[in-house]
């Protein structure tokens, strides 16, 4: 079976249709066309019946014990020389033909007997068909025995025959087609549920909701409640897999904190390197926290939050953080986030605050919504970040605080829960001077 077949229920049924309805249609032509046969052969026999009976009424014996014919038969045909229409009457030392037959006898060899009759086909003259009815009999005149046949061509009936053949044809075939496109239809309403389903999982997806809604015909019916029940067990286990890492994280926090303070107490340059190391190891436990809770924000459905104010609330902040360096920070535009608001604050702060180390004067951040996603462009006039190094940022899981210097570990957290999103960071020189960082995100649907 081919594979698109074995994908494909509309054309499963449709193939299986289409055999169907090409077997029933043929055996139902094949059942016209022999009964549009037997109806031709049996009017044509009763009318050679009416003529043998005619031929026998006129048929005597004369005194002197000849054959005779009483009265001509009224069909002129039987006057012309192979018109297809003959006579003959046959006894002991006595025969009576049609002028049709000429100088010829009524043909004896029988091809095959006609089905429902007592007649038969014969060859004829000129190659002719001959539906041939005979009779024996006795005339009230004598008791010697006459047989009498009558006969037609064929010619009529057979081109009647494929006449009636072509139009069963043609009738049967736009048949056949009325039924497929009655068929196609029909499977395409009958399956439209699954299109229906494919759809609100299509939009559940893009509004990041919780659960597939609506009313679903019976047998569709099961299959959502399935649906739903997979994403709700899937939602508590995401919540219960970041609860675990939040507690792990804090767990491992305490003992960071003490060896912190245990380093304050080493001599110099001993507890410089403590420190450093310890700091190193809490800023990979906030990384992986940050990740765990943003891969289960980034499964849940049925977030959608409006991205300016967050933004605008950052920059905010961070005006303050920065206000000896009087730094400008603007805002503009709007849009909205298919996603948890800590999330986006976690991305945004990384970038916000990078932009801020490095920009002289100024900072932009720019926000449009389009195409059901959401673009972020963070942009400052510092010293920008070399090619090598944006790549290396772009990376999946990229460790720029190890290849990069100044651009710490925020681009990669960043990049990482933009994943998780589905979403991507690029880095791209800003005109500006320094960098653009272009968040783009899931928005959803309204």
């Amino acid at each position: 079976m081919p594979a698109r077949l074995r994908r494909s229920l509309a054309l499963r049924l449709l193939v299986v249709a289409a055999i169907w309805l090409a077997g029933a249609l043929g055996v139902s032509g094949w059942l016209l066309s022999t009964l549009f046969e037997r109806h031709v052969n049996q009017t044509y026999v009763r009318q050679l019946d009416h003529q043998l009976a005619s031929l026998a009424a006129a048929l005597d014996w004369s005194a002197d014990g000849k054959l005779v014919l009483t009265r001509t038969p009224a069909d002129p045909r039987y006057e012309l020389p192979y018109s297809g229409a003959y006579w003959q009457a046959r006894a002991p030392g006595a025969l009576l033909r049609s002028r049709s037959l000429w100088d010829t006898e009524m043909p004896v060899i029988v091809e095959r007997h006609v089905a429902g009759t007592q007649a038969d086909v014969r060859p004829g003259p000129s190659h002719q068909s001959l539906l041939v009815v005979s009779r024996r009999l006795v005339l009230a005149s004598s008791d010697t025995p006459v047989d009498v046949s009558v006969a037609l061509d064929r010619t009529e009936l057979r081109a009647a025959r494929r006449s009636f053949d072509r139009t069963l044809v043609w009738s049967l075939t736009a048949l056949g087609l009325g039924l497929m496109l009655a068929v196609a239809a029909q499977v395409k309403f009958g399956l439209a549920p699954l299109a229906g389903l494919r759809r609100a999982l299509g939009a559940m997806q893009a509004r990041r909701e919780a659960r597939l809604g609506g009313a679903w015909p019976t047998e569709v019916e099961p299959l959502v409640t399935e649906i739903n029940a997979l994403l709700t067990r899937n939602a508590q286990a995401l919540e219960r897999s970041r609860g675990q890492a939040a507690d792990l994280a804090h767990a491992v926090k305490t003992p960071l904190a003490v060896l912190a303070n245990e380093a304050a107490a080493l001599p110099g340059a001993a507890a410089q390197a403590v420190a450093a190391q310890v700091e190193a190891m809490r800023r990979q436990v906030d990384r992986h926290l940050a990740r765990a809770r943003a891969a289960g924000a980034a499964a849940a459905r049925g977030v959608r939050i409006d991205a300016g104010p967050a933004v605008r609330e950052l920059t905010r902040a961070l005006s303050r953080l920065h206000g000896e360096r009087a730094l400008a920070l603007t805002v503009a535009g709007e849009g909205h986030f298919a996603g948890d608001r800590q999330d986006l604050v976690e991305m945004l702060g990384n970038l916000l605050d990078n932009a801020c180390q490095w920009a002289r004067t100024r900072v932009q951040v720019t926000l449009r919504e389009a195409d059901g996603a959401l673009e972020i462009l963070v942009e400052d006039d510092g010293p920008g970040m070399p090619q090598q190094a944006r790549e290396l940022a772009s990376a999946r899981f990229g460790r720029l605080d190890e290849t990069a210097a100044g651009s710490g570990l925020g681009l990669a957290i960043v990049t990482e829960i933009a994943a998780l999103y589905e979403g991507s960071l690029a880095l791209a020189s800003s005109p500006l001077g320094g960098l653009a960082a272009r968040l783009r995100l899931p928005a959803g649907l309204p």
